[in-house]
């Protein structure tokens, strides 16, 4: 018991230092496309979600939404200092986190592994879609006015003027997603299965 939790810290301790290493490297977990900024933070929050359940997909997702929050004091000039708001930075980071490891523990409960490799691209894909509008929802519920000010135009003219943008942007992020995660995930459930068997078969050979 004390070495399962042991290695659960190792992994927490791993995971929260890549988010940490991918927020403020420039251009690694954050791309700056003139004023704004897509992610691919989100991608170790699936990973960990899918490998661990909804209580570490809660804990990436809170980090993540505090180290977005941390990253926007430093870069004015741009939207991503709205994130200063922990209503926009953290708390749809952790809905999307809690989200994540709660369709993952549903996941986990299907016994073929190819069911698995159908549905974990599918759900990452369509996670990373949620993910942009509870972000967005939030963006623009509480900073409407403030963002129509920030790019010089009528409310009604932003939707317009960032939609397609942020909707390409979207679909790289989920297409990343798609095909990251469970590029990452399936294998090491695999060899957490045959771990598992191994570990039954010679329990019931001492038997």
């Amino acid at each position: 018991m004390m070495t399962n939790n042991i290695k659960q810290i190792a992994y927490d301790a791993m995971f929260l230092a890549i988010i940490l290493l991918m927020t403020f490297i420039p251009y690694v977990g954050y791309i700056q496309v003139g004023p704004i900024s897509f992610t691919l933070i989100h991608i170790p929050v699936l990973i960990g979600a899918g490998l661990f359940g909804w209580k570490r997909g809660l804990l990436y997702g809170l980090f993540f939404g505090l180290s977005s929050l941390i990253k926007a004091t430093t870069y004015p000039g741009t939207i991503d200092f709205l994130f200063v708001n922990p209503l926009v930075s953290v708390l749809p980071r952790l809905l999307f986190g809690l989200i994540a490891g709660l369709l993952f523990s549903l996941l986990g409960k299907m016994k073929k592994l190819y069911q698995k490799s159908i549905f974990l691209p599918l759900i990452s894909f369509l996670l990373t879609i949620v993910h942009t509008i509870l972000v967005l929802s939030m963006l623009f519920l509480i900073y409407r006015v403030e963002l129509s000010v920030f790019f010089e135009s009528e409310i009604r003219y932003i939707g317009f003027a960032l939609g397609g943008l942020i909707t390409f942007g979207m679909l790289i992020e989920a297409t990343l997603a798609f095909i990251i995660v469970p590029s990452v995930v399936l294998p090491i459930l695999q060899q957490i299965n045959l771990n598992k068997k191994k570990l039954e078969g010679e329990q019931n050979g001492q038997n």
